[in-house]
């Protein structure tokens, strides 16, 4: 099924294929600012009967935004806000007991949200915001709402990663750049990638279903958080100067649909469910284009260990009945 997927394909061609997949499914995305990839995921997941959608983001105003804009075309939705602040190990677990207190179960969970290029910073609980937020946050996340995504029978999880895993392996001996010291935002947003990859690697291993993936070049606000990210994609001659489009000699850009119809697939698509722990792009399983520091399964599971000893807690996943 997922073959007759491309480049150009939008997410709403991807769920007409996949409807009766959806239909039904409670599903948790992050990251659902206005106009981003996790808002258009989330519109169309909610246009094609979910459900439940669970809108997760930082800021109640744009969660109410996103949820107005779905609701304007999608009256019937069923949408649910949680304000969820990645960078903080406490505000997660705050997020998680809400949705531990959910009557309904989670069938899929979207790990969506990301920053990406910024200044060096540190979360409140001491880790490179990149890492931080990326992948200790969702991890953390993941792991305390996992009884309830258990409780679905089999959930789905899936973690956006990049092309630009490429720009740094998970750096084990020095996971904050000795301080700032050492800092290049973008090794620091590749090891982030890197790291969702190696996190759903991992969760198959364990018997979970999980993919990671590349959903393309897609001009959002995420490129906007940090003014020297739209000064070094010039410079990578990523985007031209007025940042509206991009050399097709390094990067194909795809509008907000096309960039989500990888996430549609992921979530959703049966056909690969027998490849969990895949990487994904242009709607299809793209294990070639992976670097070789995020195909090492032995780093995916330190990885694990880890990122359990950093978050203080254990990632606990219980034998299906």
């Amino acid at each position: 099924m997922s073959t007759t997927f491309g480049s150009t394909t939008t997410a709403e061609e991807v769920a007409t294929a996949l409807a009766g997949e959806i239909r039904g499914k409670n599903v948790l995305i992050t990251g659902v600012s206005p106009k981003s990839l996790g808002a258009e995921a989330a519109r169309v997941i909610a246009k094609f009967g979910a459900g439940l959608v669970v809108l997760a983001g930082r800021s109640q105003e744009k969660l109410e935004r996103t949820e107005k804009d779905i609701k304007a075309e999608v009256p019937s939705a069923n949408l649910r806000l949680l304000t969820l602040e990645l960078g903080s190990f406490a505000a997660v677990r705050t997020a998680a007991d809400k949705i531990l207190a959910y009557s309904e179960p989670i069938h899929v969970l979207i790990n969506n949200a990301a920053i990406m290029g910024v200044d060096y910073a540190t979360t409140p609980d001491g880790h490179e915001t990149q890492l931080g937020i990326n992948h200790l946050g969702h991890f953390l996340f993941t792991a305390r709402i996992f009884p309830k995504l258990q409780k679905s029978g089999i959930p789905r999880i899936v973690n956006v990663s990049s092309s630009a895993h490429a720009f740094s392996p998970v750096r084990f001996d020095d996971l904050g750049f000795d301080g700032g010291n050492a800092y290049d935002r973008w090794q620091a947003y590749g090891q982030s990638k890197t790291a969702g990859i190696l996190f759903s690697k991992e969760l198959a291993r364990r018997g979970v279903i999980s993919f990671s993936l590349d959903p393309g070049g897609a001009r959002t606000g995420l490129q906007d958080r940090s003014p020297q990210v739209a000064k070094d994609l010039l410079n990578m001659g990523i985007f031209n100067e007025k940042a509206e489009t991009v050399n097709t000699e390094h990067v194909t850009w795809k509008s907000v649909p096309q960039g989500t119809a990888t996430h549609i697939v992921a979530a959703f698509d049966p056909s690969i469910v027998s490849q969990s722990g895949s990487y994904l792009a242009d709607g299809k399983i793209a294990n070639a284009a992976l670097a070789p520091h995020a195909t090492d399964a032995e780093d995916a599971k330190k990885l694990w260990d880890v990122s359990e000893k950093l978050v203080g807690e254990k990632f606990v996943i219980n034998p299906r009945s």
